[in-house]
């Protein structure tokens, strides 16, 4: 009995360490500027890890997880590329590469900004001291897929040459009433640093957390792949339907 409760302690602390050992968080690299991102999808399953501290999300909870690497040129200055973040209306003018219906498509069929995390609060978009203030807020946006509940919370960070902004999911969300999500478990983040005086870096992840009916989501690599580079292009000034898409198929 003796010698099997140490076999068993060996097991135990064996199978501990190896599940301390767990792939830390992991970056992708950076293209050269100009070229297209790199851009990487995993399940669950694929990829376990703690996301750094920065970002404020429960440590390796996710059904799906989306990076996407990229540096552009822009020359506006971190101001206007603060405001940009503030003009939620014009998400509705993002195309996106659609793998199932093989076209460009419109990523969202509505994006107002919100007074709050009511709904029907709209109001006009976002000024540059509103978003430099660090505080809460709120907007409204809703899939071309049916997906319904999109009002989010968005935080912004700047400081001189680097912006993160952190959006989520304040209310579940449904897929033609079918439960996808619960609030908080759909996040994005945006990190982007100064690379020199023309080029920016922009890093975006994406988490998709473990709802009841989350899964449903998984296994749809090209279009996550799709929507996070429409989303850089946006960012960038990039046209958001300029041939080749990503992900064609």
């Amino acid at each position: 009995p003796l010698h099997l409760f140490r076999r068993l302690m060996v097991l135990f602390l064996c199978s501990a360490a190896a599940f301390a050992a767990a792939p830390e968080w992991q970056w992708l690299e950076f293209p050269h500027a100009d070229e297209p991102p790199n851009c990487a999808v995993w399940q669950s399953s694929e990829k376990p890890s703690t996301p750094p501290p920065e970002l404020g999300w429960d440590p390796a909870d996710y059904t799906v997880l989306v990076m996407l690497a990229g540096v552009f040129r822009w020359s506006g200055g971190q101001d206007a590329l603060l405001e940009h973040f503030g003009r939620i209306s014009s998400l509705q003018s993002i195309r996106y590469w659609s793998v199932t219906d093989q076209q460009w498509n419109s990523l969202f069929d509505e994006a107002t900004a919100l007074q709050s995390a009511d709904e029907s609060s709209a109001r006009e978009d976002f000024t540059l001291q509103e978003i430099e203030s660090g505080e809460p807020l709120f907007f409204l946006q809703r899939e071309n897929r049916g997906v319904t509940g999109g009002v989010y919370r968005m935080r912004v960070a700047s400081e001189p040459g680097r912006i993160v902004v952190t959006t989520e999911n304040v209310r579940p969300l449904k897929a033609f009433m079918v439960p996808l999500m619960g609030a908080g478990e759909f996040q994005n983040s945006y990190i982007l640093e100064q690379q020199d005086g023309e080029h920016w870096r922009f890093y975006s992840t994406l988490r998709a957390g473990r709802g009841e009916f989350a899964m449903i989501i998984g296994g749809h690599d090209s279009s996550f792949i799709n929507r996070a580079a429409a989303l850089y292009r946006h960012v960038s000034g990039t046209p958001t339907n300029a041939e080749p898409p990503l992900a064609p198929k």
